[in-house]
C-alpha cells in the first residue's frame, strides 16, 4: 500500500491500476463474460472507536448509495474503515475478511487452513501493522479467482470521519471503479482491448465523483475543473495548466506516467477534463460517458466501443482533446457555458 495525498484518500491504488482484478458478479445490465447475481448490498466492517456518533458511516454511506443507484448493484463489495484504538477489534476484522475469501474447495484446505493461510500473506501483516501504527493507507482490491469480492479498505479513517466531503467524495470515486472493473479484463495490459487505459479508469471516476458531489451541494463542481487547471485542486500540484506548460509531448494514452509519478496529472486531472470534453463539447451523453459504454467492452473490445458510443475513435479523439485542452482556462470553460445554454 502506498501513502495517499489529502481528499483523494485509497483513491491511488484502486480500479485497473494494479493487476489484481477478475471478473466480477453484477445484478444489473450484464455483459456476455460477466455473470449476474442477485443484489447483494455492501458490507461495513468498522473498527472500534470510530463512528462514535454515526457520521462516518453515515457519509459513506451517502457517497456510496448514490453511486449505487447511478451504476447498479456490483459485488459482493465489503468496506473496511479500521483505525489502531483496538487491536482486538482490528484482528477480529481481519479474521472475518479472512472468512470472506475462503471456498469450498478442498483443494485451498479447511476453513482453518484458508484463514490462517490469508492472515499470514506478507501483504495482509504489513498492512494490519498499518493499521495499528495509524498510517493512513488504502485502495480498492479484489480477488483474482473465486470467490470474486471486491473491497475499499481505508487503514486509518479517523481523517475521513473528521471530514464528511472526503468521506463521501471517496466512497463515489471508489464505486465508480468497482463497475469500471466489472466490465475489463484487468488480468491483461492496460492498453490491451479488454482492459481500459488509466485515463479512461481515473479520469472518468474523477470527473464522476465530482459531478456527483456537486449534484449533492457540497461542491461546486464548474470551480473544481477550473482548479484542476489552475492549482491541482485536492489532488495537488502541479496542476493541468504547469503540468502543459513543462511537458509538450505529453500524451493521454501512454501509460508509463504511473513510473514517472506524473499519473495524478495525466491520468486524475487531464484524464477528467477529457472525460468533461466528451460530455460538454462533444455533447455526449453523461450516462453514456460514465457508465453505458462499458457495457460493450467485453464484447467488442475498448476501441469499438468507445468509437460505437462516442461517435469518434480514439485515434481521433486524442489530438482533437489535446488541442482542446492547451487552450486559456477562459475558453476551456466555454464548454460549461455552451452545455447550460442548450438546456
Amino acid at each position: 500500500m502506498k501513502s495517499l495525498p489529502p481528499l483523494i484518500l485509497a483513491l491511488l491504488l484502486t480500479g485497473c491500476t494494479e493487476n489484481t482484478s477478475t471478473d466480477a458478479f453484477e445484478s444489473t445490465h450484464a455483459a456476455p463474460n460477466i455473470v449476474p447475481a442477485t443484489v447483494v448490498e455492501p458490507v461495513l466492517f468498522v473498527a472500534a472507536g470510530l463512528n462514535t456518533s454515526g457520521s462516518l458511516v453515515r457519509n459513506y454511506q451517502r457517497g456510496l448509495q448514490y453511486a449505487i443507484d447511478y451504476f447498479g448493484h456490483y459485488g459482493p463489495y465489503y468496506v473496511y474503515l479500521l483505525g489502531p484504538d483496538s487491536e482486538q477489534s482490528v484482528r477480529h476484522i481481519y479474521y472475518q475478511r479472512a472468512l470472506t475469501r475462503a471456498t469450498s474447495d478442498a483443494r485451498l484446505g479447511s476453513l482453518e487452513e484458508q484463514t490462517r493461510e490469508f492472515l499470514s500473506r506478507p501483504n495482509i501483516v504489513n498492512e494490519i501493522r498499518s493499521v495499528l501504527s495509524g498510517k493512513a493507507e488504502g485502495g480498492l482490491t479484489w480477488t483474482q479467482a473465486p470467490p470474486f469480492l471486491y473491497e475499499d479498505v481505508t487503514t486509518n479513517a479517523q481523517g475521513r470521519e473528521k471530514d464528511p466531503v472526503e468521506n463521501t467524495w471517496g466512497a463515489l470515486h471508489e464505486y465508480h471503479h468497482v463497475f469500471q472493473i466489472a466490465h475489463c479484463e484487468t488480468k491483461e495490459k492496460r492498453t490491451s482491448e479488454k482492459n481500459i487505459n488509466s485515463w479512461i479508469l481515473e479520469g472518468m471516476a474523477t470527473y464522476s465523483s465530482a459531478k456527483f458531489m456537486g449534484n449533492m451541494g457540497l461542491v461546486d463542481f464548474e470551480e473544481y475543473m477550473l482548479q484542476l487547471r489552475t492549482s491541482g485542486a485536492n489532488i495537488g500540484r502541479p496542476s493541468v495548466n504547469e503540468f502543459l506548460r513543462e511537458n509538450s509531448d505529453w500524451q493521454l494514452q501512454h501509460e508509463g506516467y504511473w513510473d514517472t509519478g506524473e499519473f495524478a496529472q495525466v491520468y486524475y486531472m487531464l484524464g477528467a477534463w477529457a472525460t468533461a470534453y466528451l460530455i460538454h463539447a462533444h455533447n455526449i451523453e453523461e450516462t453514456i460517458v460514465l457508465r453505458d459504454w462499458y457495457y460493450d467492452i467485453p464484447r467488442m473490445g475498448k476501441s469499438a466501443a468507445f468509437r460505437k458510443h462516442m461517435g469518434i475513435s480514439l485515434t481521433e479523439f486524442y489530438p482533437k482533446f489535446d488541442a482542446f485542452i492547451r487552450q486559456t482556462d477562459d475558453v476551456v470553460m466555454k464548454i460549461f457555458q455552451r452545455q447550460r445554454g442548450d438546456r
